[in-house]
């Protein structure tokens, strides 16, 4: 059952900084449509996986406007993509896609230094801009303008920026709030959480929880963030272990992470993974696709000198027909 009583967080105790979380919108359609001299807001574009002799390929990325207009969605098949004349199919260069975030990260470079810069993945990075963006405006969120401008004129891509007092917090304001901005920035401080964080009922629009954990929090009666927000501590944690207070840290817009910290894992794993082109179901293929990832992830760990005590195989099915 929820807790209804009264909870209040004090702040007061937390560091205040200020981290930028960006994204660079579409990334891999976005690099494409300026390859072709097309906005990247306005084209029908979509990058699909190369296959040859399959049932058809797999949608990578599509361009907002494709999204929007056509209804496509990343790992769309290319057999449900509706008919129009004026799409343009591009074939995946990862090549270029890498040189393009290097650009990018660059230029956040030229902002913050590199202990206070993270590329969180191939489209977004997390600055620490608390002791920096004083040297470039008179607010932080001019100061992401002003980066998004610039990127803007020297790549073409459009960025889309969440400020935070955390680094989740920017992250919430990035997903929830930036990505549906005109114009692409969102900002969110601590006392922004009870209007804007805890309203949310679908738990699955908030960054880390997924549909599993999701349903299980349905069933202990937590119906939206302020239910989250609201349950005993030490009762929760009891339920759910370690991730119970990280979902509570996460509904109160708490993140201690230091950037600037290095983090060195115990344990150390290999792995390997891959999209299929089309449904496999005679065994002798599933046996072949399996030995070829598993031949792929020794090599690497024979290379690295290493010895491994458990072994996991994860297989993934398509929509049926």
């Amino acid at each position: 059952m929820v807790n209804k009583q009264k909870i209040e967080y004090n702040y007061t105790q937390e560091e205040r900084r200020v981290i930028f979380m960006i994204d660079s919108k579409s990334f891999y359609a976005s690099v494409e449509c300026v390859e072709r001299n097309y906005n990247p807001l306005k084209a029908l574009l979509v990058v699909m996986s190369e296959q040859e002799n399959t049932n058809g390929g797999l949608v990578l990325a599509s361009s907002p406007m494709a999204k929007k207009i056509l209804g496509i969605t990343n790992v769309t098949r290319q057999r449900d993509i509706p008919v129009c004349p004026d799409l343009v199919i591009a074939h995946p260069r990862m090549n270029l896609y890498i040189q393009e975030n290097l650009r990018i990260n660059n230029i956040y470079r030229q902002y913050t230094d590199d202990a206070h810069l993270l590329p969180y993945s191939i489209d977004e990075s997390i600055l620490d801009m608390t002791h920096s963006w004083q040297l470039f405006g008179k607010t932080p969120a001019e100061v992401a303008f002003k980066i998004q401008k610039q990127v803007r004129a020297e790549t073409g891509i459009y960025l889309t920026v969440g400020i935070g007092d955390s680094p989740v917090l920017a992250k919430l304001a990035l997903d929830i709030e930036a990505k549906h901005a005109k114009n692409l920035t969102g900002i969110w401080h601590y006392e922004d959480v009870p209007r804007k964080l805890w309203p949310i009922t679908k738990l699955t629009d908030v960054w880390s929880i997924g549909s599993r954990t999701a349903r299980k929090l349905n069933l202990m009666g937590i119906h939206s963030m302020y239910d989250l927000s609201h349950q005993d501590p030490y009762l929760f944690r009891s339920k759910l272990g370690l991730m119970g207070e990280q979902l509570l840290a996460l509904s109160w817009g708490i993140d201690r992470s230091d950037l600037t910290e290095t983090i060195r894992p115990k344990n150390k794993s290999y792995s390997n993974s891959q999209v299929l082109p089309r449904d496999y179901s005679q065994q002798a293929e599933i046996e072949i696709v399996i030995r070829e990832m598993a031949d792929q992830v020794a090599t690497r760990i024979r290379a690295h000198q290493k010895q491994t005590c458990l072994v996991s195989l994860f297989i993934g099915y398509s929509f049926s027909e």
